[in-house]
């Protein structure tokens, strides 16, 4: 079974899509549990963006609020905001995340810079009942360290016209106080239904791991085959027989 706390980055990481690059930005998502044939509402989950200024620069301010039900609750509990500061190009400049989940509420931030030529992000994680500092650690990169956000502005920047299903992009990104490789595979491309009643063409995106040296698949998303590439659906796999799907509304 997907570990709750990569649950919450992949939930996060295809809702986000569709976010950056688009001025006050408002999406809604249903979410719905699956447990085997059955398919129940699990909760919502809600995403806007705006313009801000961040320490003297341009920059766009992310949210994202999401929420899951009584029923979902007794699969696991979700009660976490997050926010994220970019430039107008995605280049991440801070993020952060407040997760409530039951007994566990926990502060993480991440501070992105560049010295002496290498990416560098500053990772910090705090433990809001006590209030005292449970970890912090510094990542450096030759290549550039993604957040959730400037990872999914990437994508939107990525031109899959003339791509052959099976294209793949792999990203150093933040994930609590570690930076992890996120693997995006492009699959081709389907129509979907929302819950807005409209149907989509969609791009579907396959995030994928490894573990134990093993490839797997983790998300199923799709979004819009066009510039804004706008989350429509994403299908989470929980483990054998449950699964979670999260549809605009």
């Amino acid at each position: 079974m997907v570990g709750v706390r990569h649950l919450r980055s992949y939930i996060s990481a295809l809702l986000l899509m569709g976010a950056l690059h688009v001025s006050a930005s408002d999406y809604n998502f249903n979410l719905y549990l699956g447990l085997g044939p059955v398919r129940i509402s699990a909760g919502t989950a809600h995403l806007y963006d705006t313009e801000v200024i961040f320490n003297g620069r341009d920059a766009i301010r992310t949210a994202m609020e999401m929420s899951t039900n009584s029923t979902a609750d007794k699969v696991f509990a979700l009660r976490d905001t997050i926010e994220s500061y970019n430039t107008p190009r995605g280049e991440s400049l801070y993020f952060r995340k407040t997760v409530n989940e039951g007994s566990k509420h926990n502060l993480e931030t991440a501070r992105f810079s560049k010295e002496n030529g290498l990416f560098t992000v500053n990772l910090t994680t705090w433990d809001m009942v006590t209030g005292k500092r449970t970890s912090q650690t510094t990542e450096k990169r030759s290549t550039r360290i993604f957040d959730l956000m400037s990872m999914i502005a990437y994508t939107q920047d990525i031109d899959t016209s003339d791509s052959e299903p099976g294209r793949t992009e792999s990203l150093p990104m933040v994930n609590g106080n570690m930076v992890v490789t996120q693997y995006l595979v492009y699959t081709g491309n389907k129509s979907i239904k929302a819950d807005d009643g409209k149907t989509y063409d969609c791009m579907v995106i396959s995030i994928r791991d490894y573990k134990e040296g093993k490839e797997r698949e983790t998300v199923k998303a799709y979004v819009t085959n066009d510039s804004k590439h706008t989350p429509v659906q994403l299908d989470i796999i929980l483990g054998t027989g449950t699964s979670i799907k999260a549809v605009l509304k």
